[in-house]
């Protein structure tokens, strides 16, 4: 696909609008009226000090949510912040890790599809994860375990987005937003440097100020290396981060950003099950319809091959250009391009033989012959976003409407390859207690697929004060989607399951917000959500030409702060239904299996009891089965995996203890019982995670030492269904699930100079 055209043409709105700009005069935003000429509230990134409770952030600005300029109180939906501080102060070193705390998620770190989640019901690619609010891709293919060192804070918004976001936006949307700078911010330097078990390292160098009156940067580096909690996992992850900021005129700003991630996120892929009769310490974390158990005397083990690796090497680029037109108009123009290369090679499938059939050549070896698979990915995309704010009154009713345009122009190739015809040998299986890893060996290349996807969408938001009281939220968008597919063999040929088609499809929100007292609001909204395909659209073939799916959501809650302001709270009811549920059931394609619905209940409440005491609590109740549809009801009435019913996160801490800058705490973790699979032959019991930390602070540094699980449970973390169960004589694949981190201590240091 040409892209200098494209290219082109986003230059040119660029200069359209900087033209424009300088025929304006400063003068038509003053000092002390209007919004902030920048657009943006200067921010402190820096601080060392903070609370690992924090607060729900009712107050705060969410663009994830809306681009009205709307605060989370305002909106009526389910918003969840958790900012810098609060990510540093619980020691999270991942975005996953702040998504974990979260009522209702469960995450998982398989490296096949690195920082994956379950929110509402639903999980996977039907939760869409933005860089700095910007669409790249399916967060199964595209999403990495990014450094938290780099975010200024991760923004979730729950329930169905397409309105913003556009695909693949049903069960939420997180958004991690990297530090940038800003006009007027404090300058200073932030250090921080941890080690822990596993030879776990983290290092974070962060500086921010201005070089000018008119010039402001922002520059991250950070890197996390770790040996792992099981045999031969190294991991690292590097991530450099940067912005510009440039206050050309008082009513225009150029930025400039720059997010580089170099990565191996590590190659444990799972634990085999085995026969509860051949364990020789079996651990009470899961059940299945076969008697099946993982061996504590396996935990540690990695079955993988010695030269095993999941590694990206990726470069995100963007323009932002900001043009304060009067007190009520704002310009705001978005370039960037983001290129990719990732790769995998992995013995990624283990199966514990019962008998001697198909590869399995010993009872009790774990074998491996067809989980050898070898990944390539090269993804460009490029992409432009411009947005008229304009704040009117109409007839005495306050007015904020947002108007905009996007387009994307994605190629991406995947390139893939397994066993098929390289012949069997000893090694492929190995000792389930004392694996000899050998090497990957011979490549065989299975096939390479180009998937071309242009998007084009216009989208309106609005927000009308119809009283004191009363408010109403609206939204819509417009999408159109060209996807062209291709598959070929490993000699070039076309396979013909290609296709090409054209997707159009509308998106729409409304919603209400009451104010029944200053600090208590009630709301109500209804949302949808339509999408080519539910799972990946980077995987769909001819076979799955299916017409756009439906997604619907209901929600009502309230959102409080009370207590003189020292307490906030929230409470949301949702129900969402969805049809023609595609799911990966094989290496290269997806598959229909009817519908799904998912009904529950969230809260979240965080106090200030004392000046000195801080109390966080969560919890959420959710009900997720599978449903008949038009076209398929294989699974109906099944629960769908990695959804539990029941969780729970408890978050408290003690500052100034004994009168001295020290400050510990603790929280709890639970997550009740999920299944494993779609046909709930397989069952992840329920676990609990305490962690404790204390903490020695003054005005320019924190020292804090933490320990993480702190009674060393075992439990399973993630399910992925295509690794469950895949062990029939004629493909012998996969079955194992994923183990959660052992105990684990750290100690860290976080100096700001």
């Amino acid at each position: 696909m040409k892209k200098l055209p494209f290219i082109r043409s986003q230059f040119f709105s660029l200069m359209v609008a900087v033209c424009f700009a300088n025929q304006s005069h400063s003068s038509d935003v003053t000092d002390n009226e209007g919004p902030d000429t920048t657009g943006e509230e200067s921010v402190e990134h820096v601080s060392v000090l903070g609370s690992p409770v924090g607060n729900l952030s009712l107050k705060e600005e969410s663009t994830t949510s809306n681009r009205l300029g709307l605060s989370a109180m305002e909106m009526p939906a389910t918003i969840e912040i958790v900012d810098a501080e609060v990510m540093r102060a619980r020691g999270y070193t991942k975005l996953s890790d702040s998504l974990t705390s979260l009522p209702g998620v469960v995450t998982g770190d398989q490296p096949s599809a690195p920082s994956t989640f379950s929110m509402r019901g639903f999980s996977r690619g039907q939760i869409t994860v933005l860089r700095d609010g910007l669409w790249i891709g399916p967060s199964t293919m595209v999403m990495r375990p990014q450094n938290t060192f780099n975010l200024e804070r991760v923004e979730i918004l729950r329930g169905p987005a397409s309105v913003l976001n556009g695909i693949g936006s049903v069960a939420g949307t997180v958004n991690a937003i990297t530090k940038s700078a800003s006009a007027d911010m404090e300058p200073g330097t932030n250090l921080q440097i941890g080690y822990g078990s596993y030879e776990t390292s983290h290092f974070g160098l962060g500086s921010q100020g201005d070089l000018n009156e008119d010039l402001w940067y922002t520059l991250d580096l950070s890197r996390h290396e770790s040996d792992g909690y099981v045999d031969r996992t190294d991991s690292e992850s590097n991530n450099f981060t940067g912005s510009l900021l440039w206050q050309a005129r008082d009513n225009l700003s150029f930025k400039f950003s720059a997010d580089y991630l170099k990565d191996d996120v590590g190659s444990y892929y799972g634990t085999p099950l085995i026969p509860a009769a051949d364990a020789r310490n079996p651990l009470d974390i899961v059940s299945t319809d076969r008697g099946e158990v993982i061996d504590g005397s396996m935990r540690d083990r990695n079955y993988n091959v010695a030269d095993a690796y999941a590694k990206s090497d990726q470069l995100f680029l963007r323009i932002d250009s900001k043009w304060q037109i009067n007190t009520d108009m704002r310009l705001e123009h978005t370039l960037f391009s983001f290129d990719a290369d990732r790769g995998w090679q992995n013995a990624e499938g283990y199966v514990y033989c019962t008998e001697v059939v198909g590869t399995c050549t010993e009872y009790g070896e774990v074998q491996r012959y067809y989980g050898y698979f070898i990944l390539d990915h090269e993804q460009e995309v490029l992409g432009n976003r411009l947005t008229l704010n304009i704040n009117s009154d109409l007839a005495g009713i306050e007015s904020r409407s947002v108007f905009g345009i996007e387009s994307t122009d994605l190629d991406f190739v995947r390139s893939r390859g397994f066993r098929r015809s390289i012949e069997q040998v000893g090694a492929d299986g190995v000792d389930p207690y004392h694996p000899d890893p050998g090497f990957y060996g011979a490549r065989e290349l299975r096939g390479v697929s180009p998937t071309e996807i242009t998007t084009t969408a216009l989208y309106f938001g609005n927000a009308l004060q119809l009283s004191d009281k009363w408010s109403l939220v609206t939204g819509a968008r417009r999408e159109e989607l060209q996807l062209d597919r291709e598959n070929y063999n490993a000699e070039g040929q076309s396979e013909g399951t290609g296709f090409s088609r054209d997707y159009n499809w509308t998106s729409w929100r409304i919603g209400s917000v009451y104010r029944l007292t200053e600090d208590v609001v009630a709301y109500a909204q209804y949302s949808n959500a339509k999408d080519p395909v539910s799972s990946n659209i980077f995987l769909v073939s001819s076979n799955q030409n299916f017409d756009l799916t439906d997604a619907a959501q209901a929600e009502v809650g309230l959102k409080a702060i009370w207590l003189q302001g020292t307490a906030e709270s929230t409470l949301a009811f949702y129900r969402i239904d969805r049809d023609d549920i595609l799911e990966r059931f094989s290496l290269d394609s997806v598959t229909n299996v009817g519908g799904r619905q998912s009904e529950g209940v969230e809260v979240s409440t965080s106090f200030m009891l004392t000046d000195d005491w801080r109390l966080g609590a969560n919890a959420a109740y959710t009900d997720a089965v599978f449903k008949r549809s038009a076209n398929f009801d294989r699974f109906a009435g099944n629960t769908a995996p990695n959804i539990p019913k029941v969780t729970a996160n408890l978050f408290t801490s003690v500052d100034n203890v004994a009168n001295t800058p020290l400050e510990i705490g603790a929280s709890v973790h639970y997550i009740d019982d999920r299944y494993g699979d779609n046909p709930n032959s397989v069952v992840l019991k329920a676990y609990s995670l305490a962690n404790v930390f204390a903490a020695y602070r003054a005005d320019n540094y924190r020292i804090t030492a933490r320990i993480d699980n702190l009674f060393d449970e075992d439990y399973a973390s993630w399910s992925d269904v295509f690794y469950l169960h895949q062990d029939s004589p004629g493909f012998i694949y996969a079955n194992q699930l994923m183990l959660g981190a052992p105990r684990s201590a750290r100690l860290v240091l976080d100096y700001q100079f």
